[in-house]
């Protein structure tokens, strides 16, 4: 409920504040530069010093999070001795803390107190007293992080339009987003206006994992006998409380659950949120597998993306530990209906998408700021067991533990 109001209040008062943002601008006579993101380097884009303080701004998303370390990491190769700092939800915090190419952690809770204008405004006065040289809006569509990027005083504001929007006229380098462009590829593209070429990415930068993470997982799958020689297959049923439309179904994937072990012999692991859990337990229950194991709300974000790096295969719904197991390496089949894989693709040579295109598949346009609720996602109800089955099968994973 408090998402559907935040995204109410970004559409319905995010284009006042950006209007009045604007002609403010124009007041003082300082016009943006729109670049195409999608015909190489932006014009006029490559002048002004380097940044000695960046700021990356990504709010919502695990899975584009997880996409963003990887310009992040062009960022620092481009600028080593820059301070880097992002801004994140907590959902997401994981993800970012102790990468390497990340200086700074700022946690902003968009949901919780202090909240409101108030928690704005705390905000932007905390990003003014950083003094950052650079902003990057990793943001689709969101008017609210417009508003912050312009409010910080930065004198180099980079983020997307789309159409011309009225957020691009707040960037001093507003980059058009492709929406055939998988967004790996469209992140690369804000760094154009930096002298950064983006080319096409073929691998993820990977998730940074500490050893105190590695023995709490070892010991859990200890604890449940799973050793180095297991085949080990990662489920993930979920996607979120934002999109349960992008699920396939439960019997389904109990289905496919149940041939693992009967067919492969393989230990089969459910990932997801505590709030998930009683739909793993359905699951396993209608799979009649024994060696199947409920992971759902037993890790943070970082010790999760141990758990699948462990995985000899994944299998999940367009969601945010699909890309965790693309970052660590892990092959993975992702299940695509409402976004379409050219967006959102788990991204590397070993990972396939199953995508079975409907008269009104794609209907998620997060660069529009469309989402759609949708009682009955046939998009996803098309893709069979046997699709999932023969690209499992595909894998090889018996030969591979031989």
């Amino acid at each position: 409920m408090k998402r559907k109001l935040l995204r109410l209040l970004d559409r319905s008062l995010g284009p006042l504040a950006v209007s009045l943002l604007i002609a403010w601008e124009r007041i003082r006579r300082l016009p943006s530069r729109v670049h195409p993101g999608t015909t190489g380097a932006a014009r006029g884009s490559r002048q002004g010093p380097v940044p000695g303080r960046i700021l990356v701004i990504k709010i919502v998303g695990l899975g584009d999070t997880v996409l963003m370390l990887t310009p992040i990491a062009s960022l620092r190769r481009r600028f080593p001795h820059a301070s880097i700092s992002v801004l994140v939800t907590p959902l997401s915090c994981g993800i970012v803390a102790n990468q390497p190419s990340i200086n700074e952690v700022i946690v902003y809770d968009v949901l919780r107190s202090p909240g409101g204008i108030r928690g704005f405004m705390r905000l932007v006065r905390l990003l003014r007293a950083k003094h950052f040289d650079c902003i990057i809006d990793c943001e689709q569509y969101f008017q609210m992080t417009a508003v912050v990027t312009y409010l910080t005083g930065a004198p180099r504001r980079i983020g997307f339009c789309f159409n011309d929007s009225l957020r691009g006229k707040l960037y001093t380098d507003a980059v058009s987003i492709d929406p055939q462009c998988h967004m790996v590829d469209s992140y690369m593209r804000l760094l154009e206006p930096l002298g950064i070429d983006s080319g096409r990415i073929e691998a993820l930068e990977q998730v940074h994992i500490d050893s105190q993470e590695r023995v709490k997982v070892g010991a859990w799958l200890a604890g449940r006998g799973i050793g180095n020689g297991d085949i080990v297959v990662g489920i993930h049923a979920g996607s979120g409380p934002r999109a349960p439309y992008k699920r396939w179904d439960e019997e389904s994937f109990a289905e496919i659950v149940g041939r693992l072990g009967r067919r492969l012999g393989a230990q089969v692991i459910l990932t997801g949120t505590a709030s998930e859990r009683e739909m793993i337990d359905r699951i396993m229950s209608l799979s009649g597998n024994l060696t199947a194991h409920n992971s759902g709300g037993e890790f943070e974000t970082k010790q999760a993306a141990v758990l699948i790096e462990r995985c000899d295969l994944f299998i999940s719904n367009d969601t945010g530990p699909m890309h965790i197991a693309a970052a660590v390496g892990t092959p993975t089949i992702g299940l695509f209906g409402p976004e379409s894989p050219s967006r959102y693709a788990p991204v590397g040579k070993r990972n396939v998408s199953l995508y079975k295109r409907t008269p009104c598949s794609p209907c998620v346009e997060i660069y529009r700021g469309k989402v759609r609720d949708c009682d009955d996602p046939i998009c996803m109800r098309d893709i069979s067991v046997e699709d999932v089955w023969a690209e499992i099968l595909r894998y090889d994973l018996k030969r591979n533990h031989i």
